[in-house]
């Protein structure tokens, strides 16, 4: 009996086959200026589904990202520019949003399925966003849309959300309050339209196969195998060109190959060129050696975080104590590769289109005080229960975080005898013990789903499933809710602004120093958009020669 072929063997002949197969189609019949070229990506687990209302992790957004597009869509440079809108109007009030539509976009499907992309399409995936029993976990987020909370709580009917169409290729939004960030909102996946004619045939099964998958975007669901029993297998999802809307969106490539394979192997296939691209952190970029492109973002801050339901640390007396002897000076001289954190948001995000960290500036920091820390320690000593001083549990998810904070912890025990246990942990069981708190201090990694200093800042709001922290203060609350309604950018950024300092001013986070991403590209590959903070990728402008 012959041995089982392994997965990356697996994914080598199919890329050959692949390539090879369109090498024959096109031959002779192209100047090589990179178009109709085949990319490959490695993505880390099976979509969970192509549904963009129902979607809510990585893999599946980067799919969708691809084989739909929103109203609007965001482009390398982080501006708004038009999707399947050829452009907007706002009132002045900020409240009510027009879209005149492409007419030259088309719904398509593996199994034959074509129809024109109307305005009732996208009306029908915002009802289904806030229709209770679709229970979108990022509906929420839309609940600026009038009416849009009390539909999804059944108040209403989803006739009375403030979305009509107003003929085939005109939309109207009306919101309950002004969102500066409402158009780069349009971009990302519960925004996205929905046919209900290839919905209903769907039969409960939409986004959940090629068959039932619907593309009103660049490209369409060609392929999908899984096994999950197999998880080595052939586990795969092609993607064919929509070429109805290849000119509306100027689709360059003629296929998209998507390798379900371990995290692990991601670097040996881009080096070997099984893949086009991948992304990369601080820690992989020493093992990418070749000539590739490279871009840089800034977009994770490292830094430390007390667990509130730890008795000791409800006294903030305590908490600030401890906060005034780390010597963040210390730190970023140890660790040479990361830059020094000057606030809880990175150096990458945007916000209206400007960056964020240059215009709001530096964060204050409490500055290393051993003298003030003990005047501290002093008049909270009496409340502390000195039981808990020995034990408390640090866990870190890396070698960069373990140093960080030994040089914390030698200040804890020499100060106040404070002895604490370090636990390094790999990333699976790291996230779970954060997440259902199982410890006492960490050394986190903080990074935003998208593009805003809300992205970052309100992961410290109360009931945000990542405030792992469990801290609470109904003013930065407030703060927040109000920099998300404000009527003008520059009124929202000054409150982002203030909220930030009161964040590290109450201790909810201290940031020490930022973690990058890198996105490395073949030299034959150019124009593939990386977002570091979706983590999704946009092949439709890529070229490979």
């Amino acid at each position: 009996m012959q041995g089982a072929i392994d997965i990356n063997t697996i994914k080598k002949i199919l890329a050959a086959v692949l390539t090879a197969a369109f090498l024959i189609t096109i031959s002779g019949c192209r100047d090589d200026d990179g178009r109709d070229g085949i990319l490959r990506y490695d993505i880390s687990a099976n979509p969970k589904t192509l549904d963009p209302q129902q979607s809510d992790d990585p893999n599946s957004d980067l799919i969708i990202e691809n084989v739909f597009m929103g109203l609007l869509t965001v482009a390398r440079d982080g501006t708004v520019t038009g999707g399947a809108a050829r452009d907007y109007t706002v009132s002045e009030d900020g409240l009510i949003y027009n879209f005149k539509l492409r007419d030259d976009i088309f719904w398509h499907s593996a199994d034959g399925f074509e129809s024109p992309c109307t305005a009732k399409d996208f009306v029908y995936g915002f009802r289904r966003l806030f229709m209770p029993q679709t229970n979108a976990r990022r509906a929420q987020d839309y609940f600026c849309i009038k009416n849009a909370q009390a539909v999804r709580s059944g108040e209403l009917s989803a006739q009375q959300l403030g979305v009509r169409a107003k003929g085939d290729f005109e939309l109207e939004i009306t919101l309950e309050y002004p969102n500066p960030r409402f158009p780069a909102m349009l971009s990302q996946p519960p925004a996205m339209p929905c046919s209900e004619e290839f919905f209903t045939r769907s039969q409960g099964k939409y986004g959940l196969s090629a068959e039932c998958t619907a593309s009103n975007g660049s490209f369409y669901v060609k392929t999908w195998d899984y096994d999950p029993y197999n998880p080595k297998g052939q586990n795969y999802l092609i993607l064919g060109r929509n070429s109805k809307n290849a000119a509306a969106y100027g689709v360059f490539p003629s296929s998209l190959n998507f390798f379900i394979a371990d995290e692990g192997d991601f670097i040996d296939d881009f080096l070997v060129g099984t893949t086009d691209c991948i992304a990369a952190a601080n820690d992989e970029k020493s093992k990418i050696k070749g000539d590739f492109l490279c871009e840089e973002f800034s977009c994770i801050t490292c830094g430390l975080v007390f667990n509130r339901n730890f008795s000791l640390f409800q006294n903030e007396d305590f908490v600030k104590a401890l906060s005034l002897l780390a010597d963040r000076e210390a730190i970023n001289a140890a660790l040479p590769e990361f830059d020094n954190a000057v606030g809880i948001v990175p150096k990458q995000v945007a916000m209206s289109e400007e960056n964020f960290r240059e215009t709001a500036g530096e964060c204050s920091f409490p500055e290393y005080d051993p003298v003030r820390a003990q005047e501290l320690f002093k008049a909270a000593r009496s409340t502390l229960d000195t039981n808990l001083f020995t034990g408390a549990r640090v866990i870190v998810g890396s070698a960069a975080a373990h140093t960080a904070v030994s040089y914390i912890l030698q200040e804890w025990q020499k100060e106040f005898g404070f002895y604490c246990v370090v636990q390094e942990l790999d990333e699976t069981e790291f996230l779970a013990r954060l997440s259902k708190g199982d410890y006492e201090i960490a050394i986190t990694e903080l990074s935003g789903k998208y593009d805003s200093p809300a992205a970052y800042l309100e992961q410290f709001c109360a009931g945000n499933s990542e405030n792992y922290g469990k801290f609470y203060d109904e003013d930065i609350d407030e703060l927040l809710a109000a920099a998300k309604e404000a009527k003008t950018p520059a009124e929202s950024l000054e409150k982002y602004k203030t909220a930030e300092q009161e964040l590290i001013d109450k201790c909810a986070f201290l940031p020490l120093y930022y973690k990058n991403e890198y996105f490395f590209t073949a030299d034959d590959v150019s124009d593939v958009i990386y977002d570091p903070f979706s983590k999704t990728v946009n092949f439709t402008p890529a070229k490979k020669k």
